[in-house]
This record gives C-alpha cells, sequence and structure tokens, in this order.
C-alpha cells in the first residue's frame, strides 16, 4: 500500500509538470477556453461538461480511501485498485486452526551401579534390580535443569525398575511433587532380557524406599510377578520389534485420550484414569527407560542414549504417511532436539559403561 501512495505521488508531481508544459505552447483544453478566436457557448458547454466530470471523478474517488486520485487514466485506476486488494488480501490476518501437538520425550535412566566398568561385566548383569550410583542422582538431578521442558509436562510413563523410578523421583519432582502429576508404571518398557540386572522387585517393597513418592505413582498396569522378565536374554529381533510397535501404538493411543479429553476431566486409557489438557494446550509425555530398549523404539540398531540423556519426538504426520514415508506409529525427533548437544551435557562417569542396560 505504501509503495502505491508513492506511485500516485509521482503522477501527481508529474501531471504537474505537463500542465505546466500545456500553457507555455500545447493546445491544452485550457488554452482553447481562453484563446479568444474559440467560441465562448461551446467553451462554457465544455467547461460545465469537464466540471461535471470532475465532481464525478471525486465523488468516485472519495467512495474509496485507497483509490487512486481522479488524474490517472481509468487504465491505471483498475490495476492500482487490483494490486490495493491483493495487498490488503496479503497483509490482512487469516484466521489459522492451531494443531495441538503430542510430544513423546524420551530418557535414559541415570548411571546404576550396574553400569560401572570398575566391575566385571559377568558380576555386574547379576546385580538385582541395581540402584543409581552417587553419580547416577548427581546427573538425575541435574537433569531437573536440563530438561527444557520441565513446566510442560503433561504425563510420565516409567519403567517400574529401581533404577527408573528413582531417575523419575530425582529428576522430575517439579512434575511430580509441586505438579501432582503421576508415574504410570509401565512394564512394557522395561529393559530387554532376563538378566538379573533386569528383573525387579515386589512393587509396594520399591516404593518403600522412596516414601515421598507415596500416592503418586499408578500401579494398576504392574501385574502381580511383573519383577521376573519372562523374555529370553536375547530375544529375537521380531518379538523386540513387537514389543516396541506395542509401547508406541499405546503412547499415540494415549496421546488422542489425552487430547480428546477436557482440561478437569479424566480420559480412559488401558484402563487408568488420565487428566486432560486445555483446549489449545500441547501434550508433553515423559517416558523413563533404558537404552536398549530406546533403541528398538527409536527403530535402531545400536544404542546411542548416555545416562540421564533425553530426546524429543513427534509421530509421524498424516502427510508423511500419505507419502508412505513413515508408519502412523513411527516417531520422528524434532528439529530442536536434533540441534540440541545432548552427549557433552551428560557425560559419563570415567567407570561408566554405556552399551549396558
Amino acid at each position: 500500500m505504501e509503495r502505491i501512495r508513492r506511485f500516485s505521488a509521482k503522477m501527481s508531481i508529474f501531471n504537474d509538470k505537463k500542465s505546466l508544459e500545456n500553457k507555455d505552447g500545447f493546445n491544452s483544453e485550457i488554452d482553447l477556453q481562453d484563446s479568444p478566436d474559440v467560441d465562448n457557448s461551446k467553451g462554457k458547454e465544455k467547461e460545465n461538461s469537464q466540471s461535471d466530470k470532475q465532481d464525478k471523478d471525486k465523488s468516485q474517488s472519495q467512495s474509496t480511501d485507497d483509490k487512486p486520485a481522479g488524474f490517472l487514466s481509468p487504465r491505471m485506476q483498475r490495476v492500482l485498485t487490483s494490486v490495493s486488494m491483493h495487498t490488503q488480501q496479503l497483509i490482512s490476518p487469516k484466521k489459522s486452526t492451531v494443531r495441538q501437538r503430542v510430544y513423546i520425550h524420551c530418557v535414559r535412566h541415570a548411571e546404576g551401579i550396574h553400569n560401572l566398568r570398575i566391575i566385571d561385566y559377568e558380576v555386574r548383569k547379576k546385580i538385582l534390580d541395581p540402584r543409581l550410583t552417587s553419580h547416577g542422582e548427581e546427573q538425575a538431578l541435574a537433569l531437573t535443569y536440563r530438561f527444557q521442558h520441565m513446566d510442560k509436562v503433561t504425563h510420565i510413563v516409567c519403567s517400574p525398575m529401581r533404577r527408573t523410578i528413582h531417575t523419575a523421583y530425582l529428576a522430575f519432582y517439579p512434575a511430580v511433587l509441586e505438579k501432582d502429576i503421576p508415574i504410570i508404571a509401565y512394564p512394557d518398557v522395561r529393559e530387554w532380557g532376563n538378566a538379573r540386572c533386569n528383573t525387579g522387585i515386589k512393587f509396594s517393597s520399591l516404593l518403600e524406599t522412596f516414601q515421598d513418592l507415596e500416592g503418586r505413582v499408578e500401579t494398576r498396569l504392574v501385574p502381580d510377578g511383573w519383577e521376573f522378565n519372562r523374555e529370553v536374554t536375547n530375544p529375537y529381533p521380531e518379538y523386540k520389534q513387537t514389543r516396541a510397535l506395542k509401547v508406541r501404538k499405546d503412547l499415540w493411543e494415549l496421546g488422542q485420550v489425552v487430547l480428546k479429553t477436557k482440561m478437569g476431566e479424566k480420559g480412559v486409557w488401558n484402563g487408568i484414569e488420565v487428566d486432560g489438557v486445555e483446549k489449545k494446550q500441547d501434550v508433553h509425555i515423559v517416558v523413563i527407560t533404558h537404552g536398549a530398549f530406546l533403541a528398538t523404539l527409536e527403530g535402531l540398531d545400536e544404542e546411542r542414549y548416555w545416562n540421564a540423556e533425553y530426546r524429543t519426538y513427534e509421530f509421524a504426520t498424516d502427510e508423511m504417511v500419505a507419502a508412505n514415508e513413515a508408519s502412523r506409529f513411527d516417531l520422528i525427533e524434532t528439529d530442536e532436539s536434533k540441534q540440541y548437544v545432548h552427549d557433552l551435557l551428560c557425560p559419563p562417569n570415567e567407570n561408566d559403561e554405556n552399551d549396558a542396560n
């Protein structure tokens, strides 16, 4: 619009200059009217006609604020009017629908004693439901400040193992203890295999260790006898993909249930009640689990998570699915997460073994 006004001003200067030139020697209508050789009656008729035309042009000009001045040719007026309307369409705010998003924040537990390389591997894997090391506790506490979405967390899903529950307790206490977001204990995100380090203890006994979590852990998804993992030490790849796909589907369904549930109301997911969110609020689900399981969940062949590391994902969009670029339940890491320097912010202990569970 500003460019149109500047153009109109230039045309006005050009018109004034042309008018002066006409007075100096060109056969303009004004010169003819003032000439004694021209019939006065015809001059008056022409003057009246010119005056009526100017009044009409003035009236049309005043009918639209953005319409160019009357001195422009009709064709130029139409062009500028069209450009003006197009410009208004470009700068006018358009109504857009805000799509609520579901984010999955995958977190590997902090360092456990079975991650220490100073202990022989055959000994480490025989430690029953290992606890966090002192360094692991520091890692979990540091995660509280490193996790960039703490104020947005809506739900927490956690493996029932001691090291994951302890990580959730230390790292996400602002969400759990201050915002009263329950920790959903979910055995399907436990680590692979039936080694003793991947064998749990009775959940009621575990929770006695963390008294602040009393009444803050949803345990109805943890069946009796869950402690012993009946999977073989090295499950077949097909089986691993089956459980990983089930977890992705469950997380997708959790997100959909939450989106459809109003704030202050309860939805039902896997037979348990979950809280809804506000109309335009995104869903942020934290999943605290294990290194080898995370690799399969992502669809990778090798592990890449350090202890207490996190990465953020969204599910494949409708466009990706339609273009056969991804499946409905595929997790796609966000650009923000890809750009985040993960490995430098949670360095391993010198005695840590990153490829352990």
